[in-house]
Order: C-alpha cells, then structure tokens, then sequence
C-alpha cells in the first residue's frame, strides 16, 4: 500500500476531478463530493490539529486556515513532498509541522490535540488494526476533541464498479498495478463504528463515491 502511495504522489490528486483512479461513468461524482466534503470540513479544525496518513495534505486547503497548530503525518516520502509543497503555497510554514512514519509508532503528546483528521484511512485497514488506531486516537485527543473522517463510500451507483470489501488491482499511467486492501463505508456502519469507539456524529455528508463524517471525542 505504501509503495502504491508513494509512486502515485505526482497523480493522486487527480481522482479528486474525476480523473486518474476514478471509476468509470462515477467520474463526474468526484468533483461533487469533493466540494461537499469541503464546505463540510470549513468549520472544522479549532486548536490543535494531527492528520493521520495526510499523503499530499489536500483537505488542508480547506481546514488549515482554522488551526493553531497542524501536526501531519504520512508514510511516503514522495507524498509528503507535495504536502510540503501545499503548506509552502498557503503560506502556513509557521503553523506546520511534517513527520514522516508510521501513523502507530511516531511520538505524539498525549492528550495534546484539540482535532484529529483521518482522510482515507479506515477503508485500508484490517479490524485489529482499526481498534488499535482508535486507541491510540482516545490517548493523543483532549476532551471534546473534533474527529473528521473522509472515506470511499458504498452506494448503488459504486456496485456495478468495485467490490463492497476486498482487494483492488490500481494500474498507474506508467504501467506499474498495485494490490491494495479496500473497503467501502456506508453511514451506518461508519457511524456505528465511531460511536461504538467513543465519537459520537455530530454532522455528515454521504454521496456516491465520497463519504464524510464529523464526530466528537466523549469522555
């Protein structure tokens, strides 16, 4: 998964237009839940932020105007270039800190973030490691803290397109094919599994392709 990550950096953003990875006659649905998710995410982001598997830092766009801090954090090198080069135009060097590692083992403060943000990460994740995420998320969050979630989500239009869970065979433009572990979200399931993990929903948006769920750390 890393490696898929890492050699699609140039290209990943693509899909977020309807372009690269995005599946077929859904493609026109991308720049739709994209703009969603956004206008979603523009009051999202107060204090001190952590985004978990950032890749490029796209949503920073949207949220990175509303922090004090943003803590990101990604794997791929090659991804966290483009993020750098995001915080640069935005002009939010001072504002930003980049560590590149594994989500699980880098040190991060306990209870030191007022937000957290995990933009399609879930749907890569087995169960186990799932939990462990989320305990982690409940050690590095303060009371009240914000969670945002964006992730693939299943709809009737997605069917006839992929499969709801398994894994997806990614062909990059330079010929190269990735398998890559993949399960699509529909609203009640997420919302269960964050509820049931201690993050009750506040606000959502569901479409076609995207899905998007904003929730809150109780204590």
């Amino acid at each position: 998964m890393f490696s898929y990550y890492e050699a699609q950096a140039d290209s990943y953003e693509d899909f977020y237009e309807g372009r690269g990875q995005a599946v077929g006659a859904l493609a026109r649905e991308y720049p739709v839940d994209t703009k969603a998710i956004s206008s979603l995410l523009s009051g999202f982001g107060r204090g001190n932020v952590v985004d978990l598997a950032c890749g490029t830092g796209f949503w920073l766009t949207t949220y990175g105007g509303n922090c004090t801090s943003v803590t990101l954090v990604d794997q791929a090198d090659a991804a966290l270039t483009k993020c750098k080069q995001r915080v640069d135009k935005l002009r939010l060097q001072a504002k930003v800190r980049l560590i590149q590692g594994d989500i699980f083992e880098v040190p991060l403060g306990q209870a030191a973030y007022d937000a957290c943000l995990l933009g399609f990460l879930l749907s890569h994740l087995p169960e186990l490691q799932v939990t462990d995420l989320f305990r982690r998320l409940r050690a590095i969050l303060r009371p009240d803290a914000e969670l945002a979630v964006v992730d693939g989500a299943w709809s009737t239009a997605r069917e006839p397109y992929r499969q709801r869970e398994g894994f997806e065979h990614r062909a990059l433009a330079d010929g190269r094919s990735f398998a890559i572990r993949k399960k699509y979200f529909e609203r009640a399931e997420l919302e269960t599994l964050l509820e049931r993990e201690g993050f009750p929903v506040r606000s959502a948006y569901v479409g076609n392709v995207f899905i998007a769920l904003v929730a809150r750390h109780a204590v």
